[in-house]
């Protein structure tokens, strides 16, 4: 069995207990699904909404849990529903971002998950470890942002500039 994470076990509690192990995993996701809930409602557009996405998974690292940590206590069909709800839910801001144009039409929701998943993990020895992922967020929007192609000037336009 896996171990609980020690930043999500509460100060003094026999965390390897069941019905425990259960309320830790259960209440951790329900805090994942609080943060994308939270970005989805404020209608950013795809690319913004994103950023929002991965600077709440930054700060509330501690007490989220993402896809591919792994879920003692919980019985293996309830770790795979909670993951897909998760999905589901970073799904609607990747469906956001190709439909307003804003992120590549490449991007997939599992990219998304597994950055976030890997951002929410953390590097608790490191004490820079906010600004590097502020990089690391940095590299990656800028890598599925849609990329725009100048509009081709049209005749008046062109006329316009020829005069002056």
């Amino acid at each position: 069995m896996n171990r609980i994470p020690p930043r999500l076990v509460p100060p003094g509690s026999d965390s390897e207990t069941p019905p425990l192990a259960q309320g830790v995993m259960t209440r951790a996701y329900g805090e994942s699904f609080a943060v994308v809930d939270a970005i989805i409602a404020r209608g950013l557009d795809g690319l913004s909404g994103l950023e929002a996405y991965f600077e709440a998974v930054i700060d509330a690292r501690g007490q989220l849990m993402m896809p591919g940590f792994g879920a003692p206590g919980l019985p293996q069909h309830e770790v795979e529903r909670l993951d897909g709800e998760l999905r589901r839910r970073v799904d609607v801001l990747v469906a956001r971002g190709r439909h307003d144009g804003t992120v590549s039409t490449t991007l997939r929701t599992v990219d998304v998950v597994v950055f976030a998943s890997l951002l929410a993990q953390g590097l608790p020895e490191f004490a820079g470890y906010r600004g590097a992922a502020r990089s690391l967020v940095m590299i990656f929007l800028d890598g599925v942002a849609a990329r725009r192609v100048a509009a081709p000037l049209d005749d008046l336009a062109t006329d316009e500039l020829s005069e002056s």
